[in-house]
């Protein structure tokens, strides 16, 4: 029986990295994001199934889990997140719905309808958190905030569901070159200030690639005695 992975925020970056291996590997896989057109690009480039999903929709999550429930899934990629770089005098009630709806409620509520699917194949999650949760970074609260309730959920969830059968986990990765650098609102010259400062404090010197955290989160998703444990993918940052 074909492996079945759902990966959502599957269309760029770390989620695509992610189709992309888990693919090579023989799964058979439907990536998940919000931009149509994106969402269309990635599935066709990657040879998978593109479902335009937005993972803050409480409609859109069902809908998604709708297609496992007879079959079963053996591996769920919570990817989908936002971030946003505030200072806490401007963060408003409505960025702090939005991140926490995307970043946490979202794979929460995403594991919940998927639990009988998880469950007879005795499948797994994979969470991406951030080690933003232990590493502060100024003007970040909100996101790392969600980061750190996922993290919370990971091992509650892992706790609560060993008995069932599946497993959950979470990666943490540190400074990444994904396109979710490019949405924070900084110029060019700006983001190359603030690439460098970090650069110069992570130990082995230079930004993540997508695909090393894919590798990791399929290691995780494969390593059957695992469960909630948080991986750090951050070039030493956090030691």
């Amino acid at each position: 029986m074909k492996k079945k992975a759902l990966v959502t925020g599957g269309n760029s970056g770390v989620g695509y990295a992610t189709a992309r291996l888990l693919r090579a590997r023989g799964y058979e896989i439907t990536i998940t994001g919000r931009n149509p057109g994106r969402v269309e690009k990635a599935a066709v480039e990657v040879g998978v199934r593109g479902v335009v999903a937005d993972a803050g929709c409480v409609e859109d999550i069902r809908r998604v889990a709708a297609d496992y429930l007879e079959e079963g899934l053996d591996l769920l990629v919570n990817n989908a997140a936002i971030a946003r770089f505030l200072p806490v005098e401007k963060s408003t009630p409505a960025d702090f719905d939005e991140i926490f709806h995307i970043n946490v409620r979202g794979p929460l509520l995403q594991i919940q309808a998927l639990l009988p699917a998880l469950e007879k194949r005795q499948g797994g999650v994979v969470c991406v958190s951030s080690v933003i949760v232990n590493k502060a970074v100024p003007n970040t609260c909100l996101y790392a905030a969600s980061k750190g309730a996922l993290d919370a959920l990971t091992r509650s969830l892992a706790k609560e569901l060993a008995s069932r059968g599946i497993r959950v986990n979470a990666v943490a990765p540190g400074a990444v070159d994904t396109p979710m650098f490019d949405k924070l609102g900084f110029t060019t010259e700006e983001k190359s200030i603030l690439r460098k400062m970090q650069e110069n404090n992570i130990p082995m010197g230079r930004y993540g690639q997508p695909e090393e955290v894919a590798r990791v989160i399929v290691a995780m998703a494969e390593a059957t005695y695992v469960t909630g444990a948080i991986w750090r993918v951050d070039g030493g940052v956090t030691v």
